[in-house]
């Protein structure tokens, strides 16, 4: 494989590298939407929910002297949701994309390392069923983002989530994409870098190889064309005169 189909090669793998780690961090935490809002001081709040987990909040007093100074919400970890949350059909269509996803990125990210490391005449190798399945991860991705059509999205579903502390708080009635969200998106748009990258490399080293056939085809003409013209000629045998009759 000569300089172009190694190239889009390597930029296919790097695509796929950065894909999958956007599609694991993006679906993995508890940020993947928000709900902008204030709490009971007024002060602003905002609730985030991932496909898995949300996010807890609790209510941290900084002691001032000898009275009590300032107050705030502070992110404490990702826990699961409670049993009483209601998890609709297009919430659990979500999860189950997310789940295909990392599934079918995972195989496709070891093929990419894998081809990466296959050489042929020195040079990296792509499979040619590389880009339909990063575009087949891609559209798997993109329907990760029904999420955002689920009652996840509504106000509601934030009752009795958070915690004592954040029940007196307000929120908008609909979410607003937040940092999962936004990662979705990117490993989206690198998945399909990535089959794109992935089918021009492939395009590529069919013509270079198709090319260097020709070329050892007709090196190979050649050399036994010069070796016809170089061979010594052959004697040509006389035919031996008849034997004479003995009287």
């Amino acid at each position: 494989m000569a300089a172009k189909s190694q190239g889009f090669s390597i930029l296919a793998t790097l695509f796929t590298v950065v894909a999958f780690c956007c599609m694991w961090s993006g679906s993995i935490r508890c940020n993947f939407l928000k709900f902008v809002g204030t709490d009971s001081n007024g002060e602003p709040f905002n609730m985030e929910l991932g496909l898995w987990y949300y996010a807890f909040y609790t209510w941290v007093v900084q002691p001032s002297g000898s009275g009590f100074g300032a107050s705030f919400y502070q992110y404490g970890t990702c826990v699961s949701y409670e049993s009483y949350t209601q998890v609709d059909p297009t919430w659990k269509t979500a999860q189950a994309f997310a789940i295909i996803t990392f599934l079918f990125g995972l195989f496709t990210l070891v093929s990419a390392c894998v081809s990466s490391c296959r050489c042929n005449d020195g040079f990296v190798t792509t499979y040619g069923w590389q880009a339909p399945l990063c575009l087949f991860t891609a559209i798997c991705q993109g329907l990760v983002l029904l999420f955002l059509a689920s009652n996840a999205c509504n106000s509601k579903v934030l009752i009795g989530l958070g915690g004592r502390q954040t029940w007196n708080a307000t929120f908008n009635e609909s979410c607003s994409i937040s940092t999962g969200a936004n990662l979705t998106i990117s490993a989206l748009v690198f998945w399909f870098c990535a089959a794109v990258s992935s089918f021009v490399a492939h395009r590529f080293e069919q013509k270079e190889d198709a090319d260097d056939e020709a070329e050892v085809a007709d090196v190979a003409a050649k050399k036994a064309e010069e070796g016809e013209a170089d061979a010594p000629e052959q004697p040509v045998a006389e035919p031996e005169p008849a034997a004479v009759e003995a009287e």
